[in-house]
Order: C-alpha cells, then structure tokens, then sequence
C-alpha cells in the first residue's frame, strides 16, 4: 500500500513539478526480527498446549507497546499486523527527499506515555515552525483575515469562554466520569451546539467552528461537546499549551524512531502482512486464526485493533453490542491530511478556514528554495487530492502565492486497515458506549488508542492503552 502523491498540474513544466517518492516501510517484509514463518524459531509458550503465551493483534504504537511490555514480563509474545509495515495510523515516509509523517506526528511533554518513551530512548525532537508561526489568518465567508494580536486574544478569549465550565465538568482529565452527571450531559451535545450558547463576536463563532473541524478532522457537529473538552484539559486548560500539545513538536528521525527503539528493545517478533480472521477464548487459552489459516495457540490475546476495523475479526465470545455498532458508524475522524510542496519560501504561517476545501494549513519546513506545509480537511468528498489543479486552488485560499510542487497523502478512510484518522467521539458515544469500549472478554484483552482516557485518538494513548493492556496479561497470566 502506498501514498498517493500528485504533480502540482498548474505548473510551468512538466520536469520541475514531476517527481518519484519512494515509501520507506517499517520492517517491510513477512517477518521482523525473528522468521514468523517458521515455527521452529519462535519463542515457544513454557505452558504445554500453547505455542506462545501472548499474541497481540495490530502493529501500530499500541500494539508495539503491549507486545515490548509482554516480552519484558517474562512472556513470549507474537505480534501479527495486517500492514507489510508497522505504526498503524502513524507512517513516515520520504517526500521527495524530505521525511514526512502522512499519520499522527506530534507529541508534548502534556502526554505521559510517549513522552516517557521519548525520555527511555533519548530520542531527540524538533519543531514546527508554523506552530509558532509569523503570521496567522482566518478565512471566513471569503474574506482572509489577518490574525492581528488584538484578534488572537479575541479568539483565546472565544476559547477560554468555551471552556468556562472544563473544570467542573470534567475534573479529572483521566476520568472523564468522575463527575459523571454532568459529564453525561456534555455527551450528549455537539461541540458546535455549545457555540450557540455562547454570546460571541462573528469573528469568535468563525474561529471556533473552524477549530473545531480541525480537531474533529470531521464535519464539526460530529464530535461531541466532552471530546473537545477532553484535547482542553488534557492539555492543560490553557489554549496555547494544547495547540502545542497538538501541533509543534514532533520526533527528529520521525514516528518510525520511536517504533523502531521499542522493537529492538525487546528483541519483538512480529509478522507482517497477517491479518487475522478469528479470535476465539477457549477457557485455559485462546486460539487465533490468521487469514492464510494458521492457528496459533496462546494462554492469552491482546487485541490493539482500531475501532473502525474491530468487528472485521469474529470473535468468540461475540464484540459487546456496543463496539460493533459504533466500529460500523465509525467514528467522526474521517477527513484528510496533505503534506504540500510548494516553490520558495512562502512565509511561516499557519491559516483556518471555515467554508473551503481545506481547514488548515501550517508550514512544516522552510528551506532554501521550496516551503513544505501540513494541511488537513474536514471531508475528502471537498477536494479530490489526486486533482493538481484542485490542490493549487485550495492551498492558494490559504497562501495566495504560493505556487505548488506537489503533493503526498495518504487515504486513512479507504484504507481497510483503518477506515478513518484519529478517533473522535461522537455525540452521544460516552453515554451509550464507554463501559463497553475497552471491555476484557476472559482471555482477549483489549489495549486499542482508540478508547481509554487522557489522549486518546493520539500516539500517546496508544502507547497507554498497549501498556495497560500488557500490565493486565500480566495479572492474568501470572
């Protein structure tokens, strides 16, 4: 599976705007460290009747999380993902010479999990630069607004209104249910029809509608008022740390350094290109089916899959209700995101949109002749990323003159291993839903960064759901 990548088809000519990127795949291949097609070299299962003792479903941060912590627990684990790569819904890539993150990038000292791990590895990281950018805008009904430093405290004054109430809500940003009552109500609305409460300016109800399509990465009444509150508190309550938390730093040698450190630390076997068929609890173990029908036998299983793409695997016992039903709705993640190339240095800017193809557009690197920027849309069916054309128009409601190179993506929504980006509440999904996300059925255990509390949706959650998952086999298993 590769990125689309799309010749800018407004330019001048043909040799400077065409150009072949080559996807560099985590691990590429069937197998990762150990021969995952020959039995005779895995790590056998110490309990008679078992081939391994754990076997985690799903390769991306979560799933790598919980087979590392497996295999330091003393237990010998198998990891099988669909992909011929590993990071799931994180992906770095190669742009024409650049490394790019066509999945989640970003992470903060805000997030305990992957900051710690970026700490265990002694990873290094860098920043970017439109998350501090020279210059702002908004585009509203068509007109380009210069975020000025009178407005900028105009919209973080939007925001702080919006949030007035975060904290009794939702005191506990890791328990999103402590105050449950109140919290159940905040579910139940959208995050847009909290806007109308509100007594705010035109230039305020603007920015927190487009905001609101930026981290709902969908259509903004789709996710629901406590979603947005939770990226708030998780955050730190305070508007310029969680567009930090969300959007500057990202790790130097990529998503890929991180996954690759964990790998290596445990010495993981993992075998790509397997996805799996079944999953069966059998009382004393637990049995696996692959879709080229291998059976392995294990005393346990850790499921990492996203929710999108969950209840493609038969499970016995059955998925509670609940997940099937919101994996088949999908969750309101289901827009785009571009890394453009553009001719020049066109600034260091970061612009919103409410009413255009594309909600926001940042720049990721300035060098010397060229400008790369990072832009994400709420709805793929707005602009056909495939289209030169169509691309150049809508990057220039954002840069007027900027003059594109080209462009990479990557179709998460297509993509039968994912059906969606980051995952977003929907109204509604705690009330009807939360106690069945992340349900343990005997011997499956469940770890996806889909679901738990804190950054869910993001490589950080991931990271804590894949441990806590691993932490849980652990008091299984014994």
């Amino acid at each position: 599976m590769t990125p689309t990548v799309a010749p800018n088809l407004a330019s001048a000519t043909a040799s400077r705007r065409q150009f072949v990127v080559g996807v560099s795949s985590l691990f590429a291949g069937k197998a990762v460290l150990a021969s995952g097609a020959a039995a005779s070299t895995r790590r056998r299962s110490a309990v008679r009747g078992h081939d391994v003792d754990v076997v985690v479903v799903g390769g991306g941060f979560a799933g790598v999380a919980a087979a590392r912590d497996s295999m330091k627990n003393g237990y010998s684990t198998l990891l099988l993902e669909a992909r011929d790569r590993l990071g799931g819904r994180t992906w770095t890539a190669d742009f024409d010479g650049d490394q790019v993150e066509l999945g989640g990038t970003w992470i903060h000292h805000t997030q305990p999990f992957v900051w710690a791990e970026k700490e265990r590895y002694g990873l290094e990281i860098e920043e970017t630069p439109g998350a501090v950018a020279d210059a702002g805008y908004l585009i509203a009904d068509g007109e380009r607004i210069r975020l000025t430093e009178a407005r900028y405290a105009e919209t973080s004054e939007a925001w702080r209104l919006y949030h007035a109430e975060a904290r009794w809500i939702v005191p506990r940003a890791w328990d999103i249910l402590h105050n449950r009552e109140a919290a159940l109500a905040a579910d139940r609305i959208s995050a847009t029809d909290h806007i109308e409460r509100l007594e705010l300016s035109s230039l305020q109800r603007s920015y927190l509608r487009a905001v609101i399509a930026i981290m709902a990465n969908g259509q903004p009444e789709t996710m629901s008022y406590l979603e947005l509150m939770r990226w708030h508190l998780a955050g730190g309550g305070f508007l310029p740390t969680v567009e930090d938390s969300v959007a500057r730093f990202k790790l130097k040698r990529g998503t890929r350094s991180l996954l690759q450190a964990m790998v290596a630390d445990a010495g993981l076997e993992a075998k790509l290109e397997t996805p799996v068929e079944s999953i069966r609890d059998r009382g004393d173990g637990a049995v696996v089916v692959t879709g080229a029908g291998e059976e392995i036998q294990c005393r346990a299983v850790i499921c990492c899959l996203p929710m999108n793409t969950i209840a493609d695997v038969a499970f016995d016992p059955p998925l509670a209700p609940g997940v099937v039903e919101a994996g088949r709705q999908r969750h309101a993640g289901a827009g785009f995101k571009l890394l453009l190339k553009a001719e020049g240095d066109v600034g260091n800017v970061a612009t919103y949109a409410i009413g255009e193809p594309i909600d926001f557009v940042m720049t990721y690197k300035q060098a010397a002749n060229y400008t790369l920027l990072v832009a994400f849309g709420k709805d793929p069916a707005d602009l056909d990323v495939d289209d030169g054309d169509a691309v150049q128009r809508a990057l220039r409601a954002h840069v007027p003159r900027a003059e594109l190179i080209g462009s990479m993506s990557h179709d998460w929504n297509g993509d039968p291993y994912s059906r969606g980006t980051w995952a977003v509440y929907r109204p509604g999904w705690v009330t009807r839903h939360y106690d069945e996300f992340q349900q343990d059925r005997g011997r499956i255990l469940f770890g996806s960064g889909d679901h738990g509390e804190g950054w869910r949706g993001f490589i950080d959650g991931a990271i804590g759901g894949g441990i806590r998952a691993a932490q849980r086999a652990k008091s299984l298993l014994g």
